[in-house]
């Protein structure tokens, strides 16, 4: 092996060009390859720190008709399956709410995970330093305390170890820190995690439905948890009915799936394509390696007439294919590590579980290093059983007449470039028909104009605005100030922000069957639909009277009227929200009449249709925290106005998340599509590229071959033009059965994009036509210049080599 290391280097350095251009062809496939599977590693192969991670579960009631189901509980709810379930090793409450710190500058919003003392210790991790919560952090009376999450605590402490023991006052509360978690330990994104004492029929600060989760005990079947939980869930429907699905099952949804990346049916498209690219560079390789052998054919023959094996022959050119892939995999990878920062910079926002580190870890190198050795193998084993296996008397002669490679290994590189035409074109055609969805996405129609919307975000703490009154007298201030504003047009509120979704719940029709679909509630002010551009179907809009007088009427959309009326006129009907009666809104009769239809406004996002929605008066349970502001121009130029006047009305009160409508937009809807659209352009490019060396390559190589037969037709009157036109439509054949097959194979294929597309068919014939002609162009450009190179050939010069 040492042997054939050394001549292998030898014989590299001798070919400097060739062994740059192999190297640096394998290293842009391996390059994309490690670093989509970084990302795939941490985000779905191993994107949690915990222990045991499989074990961990939440508890799903699911209903058994479409719609419906629920994974939070009520702190009663959660107490009575903890205290009773026997399949969970340990149970866990937690609920994410914002967190006002103050009393160090201005305030600030945190993210607050409240939860059970025990949640670290089910889910198996340690703290980085100082303690985590015991049992008698959370009685009642207890000195309150809090554990920083490790981002937090790099961010505003800078990694200071003697935070330990610090005050820090959230919610009007002086709590002390007792420790600071590890990097990898992000649940649920928190920046401090609180611990709470759960009481039956106690309302507490920031809590609404906590999340359940457990450690399942070993060996407990799924059979065997259902059976378990269901009395449970039985007597707490037959309690409380409204807040179960009439027809229910009830069963277990791994921590994994509870959790999953929004990206993870992405990351597996792109890995599929970056195999693609990789097996292009592989064929590229693998043509010059035959090119290669052909200039080397003397050498191979005369070793084997002195007695070389044909083994020995391959190990040797299979040991310099392995230090080709080796030293481009080592350049792979720093390309790798060098881009990964800017494909970090693209991932869509809340998109990936916050535990995933995304980085080129051990396991990641290790994928690498198998990349490398495989790559070796299919660049290299066809070339070197080619060399190899020869006849002595036939290569003698062909090596003294100049001759550059036989029939057979001129067929092997014509299938090796149309692979590559093929598997570039697939490429292609995948990143034309994420173009066209991009531009469609970007055309959608949203309902509402986003253009010269300000949002912001106005989080009141629990502790100074305590109940509904005060809420809504603050809003109700803050409303009037900024209205009265110039430049500005119209203001809203809302609990939530279209398109992005907002609370969902059960909805009930007088006179109507029940439905488990859930709806979608607003807490809107009389302003909103203006601010935002809702346009009115029929009835009416709320007036500032009904929301001053918290009048129980209802706005609802166009498909809220199609699925849940039953062709019914929908003004003057009712309709229930019975969580409305349930902690923290506490409203005592929970019917709102309809007043009003607006046309449908998307709520799940832009690519997904409405669901059915209803608006009702903030100011009935005075939960809404999110401004609208409409202004005439750009919506910088009213920004610190509008922050100014809150500040007017409380200058301790946060205000977070302030941006325009249609920034947010850009970075958050339609940063998913950009984001599968950029990186298979990339890989398509590069693909494209790789092919047109590849076609280059070998029509460089067939005018080498036949430069006895040119020089033969044209010292019998061949023109040059002749002679270039011949050469262009050899390559032109090649390059016509590359797409032919990378269209079929694009069709075939087409069906793994169709979560990634919208509004345009996977077949489109458009993209698939438009790449074929951008393909076949730059293979044609790529045959002039062999073309060329032929037209010139001297036929003396040519004959005289015979």
């Amino acid at each position: 092996m040492r042997r054939d290391i050394q001549v292998g280097l030898r014989s590299l350095a001798a070919s400097p060009a060739f062994a740059l251009v192999s190297i640096l062809s394998l290293a842009l496939g391996i390059m994309a390859t490690t670093a989509i599977y970084s990302v795939l590693h941490a985000v779905v192969i191993d994107p949690f720190p915990y222990k045991d991670v499989d074990r961990l579960m939440s508890v799903r009631v699911s209903s058994t008709r479409p719609g419906g189901g629920r994974l939070g509980y009520s702190v009663d709810q959660f107490l009575e399956i903890a205290e009773r379930n026997t399949i969970f090793e340990g149970v866990v409450a937690s609920t994410i709410s914002d967190v006002v710190w103050t009393g160090e500058g201005d305030p600030q919003r945190l993210r607050g995970n409240h939860g059970t003392f025990n949640t670290f210790a089910v889910m198996g991790v340690r703290p980085l330093i100082g303690r985590t919560p015991a049992a008698e952090d959370a009685r009642p009376g207890a000195p309150p305390v809090v554990v920083l999450g490790y981002r937090f605590w790099q961010r505003q402490f800078g990694g200071d170890p003697t935070v330990l023991g610090r005050q820090l006052r959230l919610n009007d509360t002086s709590r002390t820190v007792i420790g600071v978690m590890p990097k990898r330990f992000m649940w649920r994104g928190a920046d401090v995690y609180l611990p709470l004492a759960f009481q039956r029929g106690q309302t507490l600060e920031g809590v609404r439905n906590v999340h359940l989760l457990g450690r399942l005990k070993p060996g407990v079947t799924e059979a065997q948890a259902a059976a378990d939980l269901t009395p449970i869930v039985k007597d707490l429907k037959a309690r409380e009915p409204d807040q179960f699905p009439d027809e229910w099952r009830v069963g277990l949804l791994s921590f994994k799936e509870t959790f999953r990346s929004g990206i993870r049916g992405d990351l597996w498209v792109l890995f599929g394509a970056v195999a693609l690219l990789l097996f292009i560079a592989c064929a590229n390789v693998s043509n010059l390696l035959l090119s290669r052998a052909s200039a080397r054919q003397r050498e191979m023959t005369v070793r084997a007439a002195l007695g070389a094996s044909r083994w020995r022959l391959v190990r040797q050119l299979l040991t310099e294919s392995l230090m080709l892939a080796l030293a481009g995999g080592l350049v792979g990878t720093a390309l790798a590590h060098a881009g990964l920062p800017a494909i970090l910079s693209i991932v869509p926002p809340g998109t990936i579980p916050d535990e995933s580190e995304i980085s080129l870890n051990r396991s990641v190198l290790i994928f690498t290093l198998m990349v490398s050795a495989l790559t070796s193998i299919l660049c290299g084993l066809a070339p070197a059983l080619h060399s190899s296996g020869r006849d002595l008397a036939g290569a003698m002669r062909e090596a003294s007449r100049g001759l550059a490679g036989s029939t057979k290994q001129a067929w092997l590189r014509k299938i090796l470039v149309v692979g590559e035409v093929a598997l570039s074109l697939m490429l292609l055609a995948g990143s034309s028909l994420l173009v066209r969805t991009y531009m469609a996405i970007q055309d959608a129609d949203l309902g509402f104009r986003a253009d010269r919307v300000l949002t912001l975000r106005v989080p009141l703490a629990a502790r100074n605005y305590p109940d509904a009154a005060r809420r809504v007298a603050f809003f109700q201030d803050v409303l009037g100030r900024v209205s009265r504003l110039p430049g500005v047009t119209a203001v809203g509120l809302n609990s939530g922000l279209h398109p992005f979704g907002n609370m969902r719940t059960r909805a009930d029709v007088t006179g109507a069957p029940p439905s488990d679909e859930p709806v979608e509630v607003h807490h809107v002010n009389a302003g909103y639909t203006a601010a935002l551009g809702i346009r009115l179907a029929s009835g009416r809009t709320f007036t500032d009277a009904d929301v001053n007088a918290a009048a129980p009427v209802a706005l609802v959309n166009d498909r809220f009227v199609r699925t849940r009326l039953e062709g019914r006129q929908p003004l003057g009907q009712f309709v229930r929200l019975p969580r409305l009666k349930q902690p923290p809104f506490g409203m005592k009769e929970d019917a709102f009449q309809i007043v009003g239809v607006v046309h449908d406004v998307l709520n799940r996002g832009v690519a997904d249709p409405a669901m059915p929605e209803i608006y009702v008066p903030f100011t009935a349970v005075g939960i809404a925290n999110l401004l609208v502001v409409r202004t005439e121009n750009d919506p910088s130029t009213v920004t610190r106005a509008v922050i100014s006047q809150i500040y007017g009305v409380d200058p301790g009160q946060p205000v977070t998340e302030v941006k325009p409508l249609d920034v947010i937009l850009r970075e958050e809807e339609f940063a998913t599509p950009r984001f599968n659209l950029t990186l298979l352009s990339v890989f398509a490019g590069i693909g494209l590229a790789l092919a047109i060396v590849g076609v280059y390559g070998v029509m460089s190589t067939v005018v080498a071959q036949q430069r006895h037969e040119i020089g033969v037709r044209m010292a019998l009157g061949a023109s040059a033009g002749t002679i270039a036109r011949m050469i262009i439509g050899r390559g032109s054949r090649l390059l016509v059965v590359g797409i032919v097959l990378g269209l079929a194979g694009s069709i075939l294929a087409a069906r793994s994009l169709a979560q990634q597309v919208w509004k345009v068919s996977p077949f489109d014939p458009v993209a698939f036509g438009l790449v074929s002609l951008i393909l076949l162009a730059a293979g044609l450009q790529a045959c002039v210049w062999p073309a060329r190179r032929a037209a010139r050939i001297d036929p003396l010069v040519a004959l005289r080599q015979d």
